[in-house]
């Protein structure tokens, strides 16, 4: 006779668990970031307000890095205290947090500035500086999405980060690309719904996000972090 089954092994369980996860989780993120959002949802996109955007996204870092270990955790385990572990990976390393976010923002702000005051002309030359730019800023932006991720579980200090982030976006390059295509689908669906639908889609995005990028986790852990005493402990101690 096939046994029945507790309360808490159920598909329906188990996928209103995930959902109750997933909102829980983005209602901490959206409200870490609430200043941000209000600018982004209400001011003009536009040059003259970048330094409010770049200010308001300061503080995004750490929320960012909560969200990601969040679903870090829910992907690899299946299970997560949205509360506790969202406050958990948003105070754990902080200042090493901040300054590693501070770096990729500032970075981000000046190339995209720079692009956007170039292309203002016509001219061959700011078109092709502009475009050499536009280069930078694509190769920016994978290695920072792969310094946030790696940082989401694993300290390292922040020169030897770039150097992990760079050299998985070579050896994990199907990873690479597949979070590529992840936040380009999310555009595209933004772009044919509306900017409020963000307020719903941090975790989803992150959970998968975090679900491809679990071979390359493991990678490091194997080859880059030293063993810990403790399976609780988010942040591993790197070798020097």
């Amino acid at each position: 006779m096939e046994q029945r089954k507790e309360f808490g092994e159920g598909i329906l369980y188990i996928f209103s668990n995930y959902i109750y996860n997933f909102m829980v989780t983005n209602f901490f993120f959206a409200a870490a970031n609430v200043v941000f959002l209000f600018f982004f949802m209400t001011l003009i996109q536009s040059v003259s307000n970048s330094l409010l955007y770049y200010l308001a996204l300061i503080p995004a870092g750490p929320a960012i890095s909560a969200l990601l270990y969040s679903m870090d955790k829910l992907a690899r385990t299946g299970d997560l205290s949205p509360v506790h572990d969202f406050a958990y990976g948003y105070k754990s390393n902080l200042k090493q947090t901040l300054l590693i976010w501070a770096s990729i923002l500032t970075v981000l702000f000046i190339l995209v500035i720079d692009i956007v005051y170039m292309r203002q002309s016509a001219s061959l030359v700011n078109v092709a500086f502009s475009a050499i730019l536009l280069v930078f800023l694509a190769i920016w932006v994978l290695v920072s999405l792969n310094a946030l991720i790696i940082n989401s579980r694993f300290s390292f200090r922040k020169r030897d980060l770039f150097k992990i982030s760079v050299f998985y976006i070579l050896k994990k390059w199907k990873t690479t690309l597949a979070n590529v295509g992840l936040f380009m689908a999310a555009a595209v669906f933004l772009s044919v719904t509306t900017d409020f639908l963000l307020l719903f889609l941090f975790s989803l995005l992150a959970f998968f996000i975090m679900k491809q990028s679990q071979p390359m986790l493991k990678d490091i852990e194997k080859n880059f972090v030293q063993p810990q005493e403790t399976n609780n402990y988010k942040r591993k101690a790197a070798i020097s």
